[in-house]
């Protein structure tokens, strides 16, 4: 399936049981083993059956982290909490349904040093804002962007997109679903190549928005290396982002030109004037 459909609709049934591939988490935290090391690591939407669960305790030695704790939701009683020393699993009930929100898994929280899980899609906007204050590795929608408290943690530096796009995701039937334009938030260091620019600006080329004063660019591969103004640029360029790349990240809309509505771009400028 293509596009975004298996994404939206879970949604609008707030059905959020997609769960993380191994191989896709295996992908994405090999980038950041040094970050981990002596770390507690926390995944608070995670039961036993979780990858995230099996692939931090399987690798408990190799990352040298020092603890791993995983809290599970259930919406008919009480959730359930792990938590792994790389000696023995601690299992026991919580007090509470294990929501990632409530006061007893923020106390957890609290005494954790990085979040790493998938969370649920429908509720991504305010997850960001439970776990905002801590360091993170969590996957979601790129199109959360639009989201004015994530916007704002990119505005920030606080946050980039990770390496890696997340294309596919185990059902609660054990398929196999694609589920385009997700990616990894993260507030750990990711460091991407710089893009390689060669369009020049011109007035043809680059229509300016009907409802707001910035230029349009269709393809990140054409942002107009000499133009020093604002520009709309399409959200995957978030996916090309990171904090040593030269730009500014302005605002994000939804534009118009010649009273046509485009697709939602996020405004960026050089943030130098050394690119002719």
């Amino acid at each position: 399936m293509t596009n975004n459909t298996n994404l939206q609709r879970a949604k609008q049934k707030k059905d959020d049981e997609f769960y993380t591939r191994l191989e896709d988490i295996e992908k994405e935290l090999s980038h950041y083993v040094q970050h981990l090391k002596g770390k507690v690591i926390y995944c608070n939407a995670d039961g036993e059956e979780s990858n995230f669960w099996k692939y931090f305790t399987s690798n408990f030695q190799t990352l040298q982290i020092k603890k791993v704790i995983a809290t599970s939701y259930n919406s008919a009683g009480n959730g359930e909490m792990l938590e792994y020393d790389g000696k023995q699993v601690i299992k026991k009930s919580l007090v509470g349904n294990g929501s990632f929100n409530s006061q007893e898994c923020k106390a957890i929280l609290e005494q954790s040093d990085i979040i790493i899980t998938n969370p649920p899609f429908s509720l991504f906007r305010h997850y960001i804002d439970t776990i905002k204050d801590k360091d993170f590795l969590v996957i979601g929608s790129i199109n959360a962007v639009a989201y004015n408290n994530v916007f704002k943690l990119f505005q920030d530096d606080k946050i980039v997109l990770g390496y890696n796009n997340v294309k596919y995701f185990i059902t609660s039937d054990d398929t196999v679903r694609q589920v385009n334009s997700c990616a990894w938030f993260t507030t750990l260091p990711v460091v991407k190549p710089e893009l390689v620019l060669t369009k020049k600006y011109n007035a043809t080329d680059y229509p300016t928005y009907d409802n707001y004063p910035a230029i349009n660019v269709n393809k990140v591969a054409d942002i107009p290396k000499d133009y020093t103004g604002a520009m709309g640029v399409p959200i995957t360029f978030l996916t090309k982002y990171s904090n040593n790349n030269k730009f500014r990240l302005l605002d994000q809309t939804s534009p118009y030109i010649n009273g046509k509505k485009q697709y939602k771009r996020v405004i960026i400028q050089h943030r130098t004037n050394d690119n002719n």
